[in-house]
């Protein structure tokens, strides 16, 4: 049996193919070309998987997509989805199962990063698991008891949009204020970065910095490694803030591991310890005695986890018993 995996980012597309014991046995990476309309990127990737199936002979095989945005799991549907030139209603597992004979999946990207945490990094050590993807946005995905928790409509673990601060909080670009995204996001870090350079106070080269053009946090974050003063204060803020958000999610679910994916990840290095800071104040202790945060560095978590869970799915007859 062999599951394709197909993470579908804003600019491109990876696709990896698994066998059993999570050996990989193909990769790509293609264009997303959002622009050229949902019909053209049906064609492109059922196009690759015509070819990749064609290559694995008489093997079973079956697809799953991870996408960014809100996705209906049980029908193969976009709801809405930003990345993709903000797509609404758009079928994808139908018109990919007809041009391809391949059985397909949809979920929301940050599920199957998580189910990557679960089923390959963690080898299903940890049954109870909260994945956070911190990029242009903040995403989640919950593991509960070793299978996928959707909610009642497939929304569930929209954890970027959990409130921290109140009306006169920071901007969000789903439009409200107070997100957590809109601080510990790209875009939220990079905003309180120009706004911090206009300050008195802050280190010539930080303000140099902020003038130069577009910024990224992997600018903030090598400025930071630089002792840059400011720039450390910023990530000292940025982990605080995300301290905030998980311990509220750890007092409800209480996870045995918090897994950090995404971009803005890579610099855990100079925030993980104030998201620590944040969670050894909590007054209820326990849920936080054993907990194990950490930050992932595979950047194929997404495509790993779609491929493991179009696996799961094969293996199980197709039903959908990894879903709760």
């Amino acid at each position: 049996m062999i599951g394709i995996g197909i993470d579908v980012g804003g600019t491109y597309i990876k696709m990896l193919a698994l066998a059993d014991g999570n050996k990989r046995l193909r990769e790509a990476k293609i264009p997303t070309c959002p622009k050229d309309g949902p019909e053209n990127f049906v064609a492109r990737i059922s196009n690759e998987l015509k070819v990749w199936r064609a290559g694995f002979g008489t093997a079973k095989v079956a697809a799953a997509l991870g996408i960014a945005g809100d996705v209906d799991p049980e029908r193969g549907i976009i709801r809405f989805s930003p990345n993709l030139c903000k797509w609404r209603g758009v079928e994808i597992c139908g018109p990919l199962e007809r041009r391809t004979k391949i059985p397909c999946l949809l979920e929301n990207d940050a599920n199957m990063a998580a189910w990557g945490a679960y089923a390959c990094e963690f080898k299903r050590k940890y049954n109870d698991l909260l994945a956070v993807t911190m990029g242009t946005g903040i995403g989640g995905g919950i593991i509960i008891g070793g299978r996928l928790y959707h909610g009642a409509t497939g929304s569930a673990a929209e954890i970027g949009h959990l409130k921290i601060a109140g009306e006169d909080g920071a901007d969000c670009n789903c439009g409200g204020k107070g997100c957590l995204e809109a601080y510990v996001g790209q875009y939220g870090i990079v905003r309180r970065a120009y706004a911090l350079a206009k300050k008195t106070g802050v280190s010539a080269r930080f303000r140099k910095l902020c003038k130069a053009g577009e910024i990224s946090p992997l600018d903030l974050s090598r400025a930071a490694d630089e002792g840059d003063k400011t720039a450390l204060a910023l990530w000292r803020e940025t982990g605080l803030n995300l301290g905030r958000g998980l311990a509220s999610l750890c007092l409800v679910l209480n996870p045995d591991a918090v897994v950090l994916a995404g971009g803005v990840s890579g610099a855990s290095r100079h925030f993980l310890t104030y998201v620590k800071e944040v969670f050894s104040t909590q007054n209820i202790e326990t849920p936080f005695s054993h907990l194990k945060i950490l930050a992932s560095s595979n950047p194929d978590l997404g495509s790993l986890g779609a491929a493991s869970l179009a696996l799961d799915w094969l293996k199980s007859g197709r039903k959908n018993t990894f879903v709760l």
